[in-house]
């Protein structure tokens, strides 16, 4: 068996929490450096925004029921936080946000986008990572 993810119990060994979960511990912090963590790129970061490859939940919305705030999950496990920047007052619909990365300490921006006179997106600028 090889232990590259993880730290062997050895045969004998009691079976308490401690002997289970500090193991498993590791090997789920390598799974989630791998897929992000601390150390996700820029890039993967804009990636997962573009596609909405998160997760919102525990949502604050306003009286339109246009969300305000709401705390994030990415694909990696790691928390964030989703906060509207800019909402379309015509529209009800958010036109520009920001989402944290808690592990990797960053935050995507999406700049205000521009709307045409039936409301779609006609200029999108590029996400930003700070």
């Amino acid at each position: 068996m090889t232990t590259n993810y993880h730290t062997a119990i050895l045969v004998g060994a009691a079976a308490n929490a401690a002997t289970i979960n500090t193991p498993l511990g590791s090997l789920d912090d390598a799974i989630t450096d791998l897929h992000g963590g601390a150390g996700i790129t820029d890039d993967l970061l804009k990636e997962w925004t573009a596609g909405e490859d998160f997760e919102l939940t525990a949502a604050t919305y306003d009286a339109d029921n246009v969300i305000t705030t709401a705390t994030a999950k990415w694909p990696d496990g790691s928390a964030g936080v989703f906060t509207t920047t800019n909402k379309n007052v015509t529209w009800l619909a958010i036109d520009a946000f920001t989402i944290t990365h808690t592990v990797a300490g960053k935050t995507v921006t999406q700049a205000a986008v521009t709307r045409d006179a039936s409301g779609n997106v006609t200029v999108k600028p590029a996400l930003t990572v700070a």
